[in-house]
C-alpha cells in the first residue's frame, strides 16, 4: 500500500483509488495537487505525492549517486507483489497503475514548461478569463453595457435605489467544449525496455506540436469568427480599419507613424491595446514604418534651445507585446490588436481527463488515451482593434 512519512516521523498508509482523479477534478486540481493538499502534514520530508511514488518504487528520472534507474513501463503497469503472511499477493489494480497517469502528466508538463511550447505559452499571456467546469456544455454570461455608455449617472433621493444601467444575462446558445485525445499504446516487448522518462519526453514532443498549432488556430478563429461559437468576424463587427483611414499617406501596403499612433489610440478610453497578432512580414512593416522616430548622432547630455513634451494622458501601451502567428491562412498585411485584460476566454472540461484515466486503469489496458476538453472564444468584442495595410 502507498505510504508517506509525516512531520512526526510516522508512516501513514494511503489506499489509492481511481475515483481520486474525479475528486481532484471537482476541486480544480491535478491528482498531485490533491494528494499534497489532503496530506500536507509532511513537514520537511518532502511533498506527499513524491513520497508516495517512492513508496511504490516509481522513479521518473535516474539518480546515479544512489544507483536509481528510471522505472520501466512494465514495473509501473504491473506493480509489485505485496507480502502477506509470507505469501505474495497481487493487487487487482496495483497502486502504481493508478498513479501512472498522474506521473506521466506531471512529467509531460515539466518538459513542456521548459521550451517545447513557446507559442502556446505566449497565448496564455493573452487569456483574460480561464475557467474549469465538470461537463462539456456551458452557457456564456452576456453583459449589456449599452446603458452606461449612452447615459450618465443620475441624482437620487434618500434611500432610493440606483437606476439600472447594466444587465447581465446568459446567452441563448449553450456552448459545447470539444474533446481532444492523445493516444499511447505499448507492445508487450517494449514494456520492459521503455522507461517512463522516455515516454514523457515523447508525449511532450507530440503535445507541444499540437498545443502550438491549436494556439495559432484559436487566434485565427477569434479574428475570422467561428460558426460553432456563433461568432462573426471582427470585420463584420466594424472592428477592422484600413491604415489609410488614419493617414491618407498609408497606402499600397505601407504604414506611417501617424497611422500607427492613431490606430493604437483609437477607443483608447475603452481599452488599451496590450498585444498585437500578425505575421512576420507585417511585423517587419511595422518596424520599418515611414516617419518612425529615430535618434542619429544625438548627444542627449547637452543643453540646447529645444524642449520635449510628455503626454499626460497616453491611451496606448508603451511597448505592446507582439505575437507572431504561424498560420498560412492568416491574411497578409493584417494586424489584430487586443486588450489582454478582457479579450479572450478559455473554458476547460476537467471531466474529460477523468474519463480517459478511469477507462485505462479499470480495463488494465496497455493502450492509454489522454483526454482533455478546451474551448476558446472572444470575451468582449470591444477589447479588440484591428488594422489592415491596404
Amino acid at each position: 500500500m502507498a505510504a508517506y512519512i509525516n512531520a512526526r516521523g510516522e508512516t501513514q498508509q494511503i489506499k489509492l483509488d481511481v475515483t481520486m482523479y474525479r475528486q481532484a477534478a471537482e476541486r480544480g486540481m491535478s491528482l498531485q495537487q490533491f494528494l499534497n493538499t489532503e496530506h500536507a502534514d509532511t513537514g520537511a520530508n518532502g511533498p506527499a505525492f513524491n513520497q508516495i511514488l517512492a513508496s511504490e518504487g516509481i522513479f521518473v528520472q535516474a539518480n546515479r549517486d544512489v544507483g536509481i534507474r528510471p522505472s520501466t513501463m512494465d514495473a509501473i503497469l504491473n506493480g509489485r507483489p505485496n507480502m502477506e503472511a509470507g505469501v505474495n499477493v497481487k493487487d487487482a489494480v496495483p497502486a502504481s497503475r493508478i498513479l501512472f497517469p498522474a506521473v506521466i502528466m506531471q512529467a509531460v508538463e515539466d518538459k513542456l514548461l521548459q521550451n517545447l511550447a513557446m507559442t502556446a505559452n505566449a497565448l496564455e499571456d493573452m487569456i483574460a478569463l480561464d475557467e474549469t467546469i465538470n461537463g462539456e456544455r456551458y452557457e456564456h454570461p452576456v453583459v449589456n453595457f449599452s446603458k452606461p455608455e449612452a447615459a450618465r449617472s443620475q441624482g437620487s433621493s434618500q434611500l432610493a435605489p440606483p437606476p439600472s444601467m447594466m444587465t447581465i444575462t446568459t446567452s441563448d446558445k449553450a456552448y459545447r467544449i470539444p474533446s481532444f485525445a492523445l493516444g499511447l499504446e505499448v507492445s508487450d516487448q517494449a514494456l520492459k525496455a521503455t522507461t517512463i522518462d522516455f515516454v514523457a519526453l515523447s508525449l511532450a514532443r507530440q503535445a507541444a506540436v499540437e498545443r502550438n498549432e491549436r494556439a495559432n488556430n484559436y487566434l485565427l478563429a477569434i479574428f475570422n469568427g467561428d460558426v460553432d461559437n456563433g461568432e462573426g468576424s471582427l470585420a463584420s463587427l466594424g472592428l477592422v480599419d484600413n491604415a489609410s483611414t488614419f493617414d491618407a499617406a498609408a497606402t499600397g501596403g505601407t504604414l506611417t507613424q501617424k497611422a500607427w499612433m492613431k490606430y493604437l489610440m483609437k477607443n483608447g478610453t475603452k481599452r488599451t491595446i496590450t498585444h498585437l497578432v500578425t505575421d512576420i512580414d507585417t511585423a517587419m512593416k511595422i518596424e520599418g514604418r515611414t516617419g518612425k522616430p529615430t535618434v542619429v548622432q544625438d548627444d542627449g547630455t547637452t543643453n540646447r534651445f529645444d524642449t520635449q513634451f510628455n503626454v499626460m494622458n497616453p491611451t496606448w501601451a508603451k511597448n505592446p507585446k507582439l505575437f507572431l502567428v504561424e498560420n498560412a491562412a492568416w491574411a497578409a498585411n493584417t494586424i489584430m490588436g487586443l486588450d489582454a485584460s478582457w479579450a479572450i476566454r478559455r473554458v476547460r472540461n476537467l471531466s474529460a481527463d477523468y474519463q480517459g484515466i478511469e477507462s485505462y486503469v479499470l480495463r488494465r489496458s496497455q493502450a492509454m488515451r489522454f483526454d482533455f476538453g478546451e474551448h476558446v472564444n472572444r470575451l468582449y468584442n470591444d477589447a479588440y482593434g484591428c488594422m489592415v495595410l491596404a
